[in-house]
């Protein structure tokens, strides 16, 4: 073999090494981050009642799905009394910033329950990097700035006591806070009935589809973690039989990059 090929050869190698090298990074990164997340969820800092409900939300799962990384910037739509709120923002870490939106009917239903929820766990700058975004559905004002929206357990009740105008002029909105190519996250109880049935607080997966298809998102994937067979979406969702495990679809959209 002559010299230049031998020559040739050694500096193939070698880059194929550094790019291997690079990948093993990249992964050991990621599997460190997730690992620390982990601990975070299991922490002695996070209410018990919080730890109960993971069991049922399975919430690095989602965060994977959603594809929530540190350093994004979140918007959660419906924050309430902030459980994913402070998911998030354990998630997107001292980088990252959650724009947790409610509104004054949230914040005011149950005597003020969901308000005084999310005043605990904010209290004394315990979440820094989150911002309670006080505003009325149709009136946001973000463009461009959101790397991943949710929607978790509430488009069923826009889909109730909206009009289909206003929805579609919500999802808009959504569509402009976020960055070309980002994220928009569903998840919701399922239905078994096309006939939206506001009283069980369920929809029909469909519903959604067709909702998000005319607002211009593209549905990225579907996924069955929250999948619960045992559920025959007949009962209301509050329900003892049901609360905390009804089946639950779980949607990832992408806004178009162009």
């Amino acid at each position: 073999m002559s010299h230049y090929k031998i020559k040739h050869l050694n500096k193939t190698l070698l880059a194929f090494s550094i790019i291997g090298l690079l990948s093993g990074c990249n992964l050991s990164n990621n599997e460190k981050n997730e690992a620390e997340f982990t601990k975070t969820l299991q922490s002695k800092n996070r209410s018990q009642v919080d730890k109960n409900k993971d069991i049922g939300r399975k919430p690095q799962q989602v965060m994977q799905f959603f594809d929530i990384k540190p350093g994004m910037t979140v918007l959660e739509i419906l924050s309430s009394g902030g459980y994913y709120t402070e998911v998030l923002s354990h998630r997107v870490g001292d980088n990252g910033k959650v724009i947790a939106q409610n509104n004054k009917f949230i914040l005011e239903v149950f005597e003020g329950r969901f308000a005084k929820e999310f005043e605990k766990r904010t209290a004394n700058n315990k979440l820094p990097n989150v911002e309670h975004y006080i505003t009325e559905f149709g009136h946001f004002n973000l463009k461009q700035e959101v790397d991943v929206a949710t929607i978790v357990l509430n488009y069923h009740d826009m889909y109730s006591n909206m009009s289909k105008e206003k929805r579609l002029k919500v999802l808009m909105q959504i569509k402009t806070a976020l960055k070309p190519g980002g994220i928009l996250g569903i998840i919701d109880m399922e239905s078994a009935m096309m006939e939206h049935q506001p009283q069980l607080h369920r929809i029909h997966h469909q519903h959604v589809l067709n909702d998000l298809n005319q607002a211009g998102f593209i549905l990225d994937a579907q996924a069955n973690f929250l999948k619960n067979d045992q559920d025959d979406h007949s009962k209301i969702v509050f329900d003892p039989s049901v609360r905390g495990k009804t089946d639950r679809f779980v949607f990832r959209f992408k806004k178009p990059i162009s």
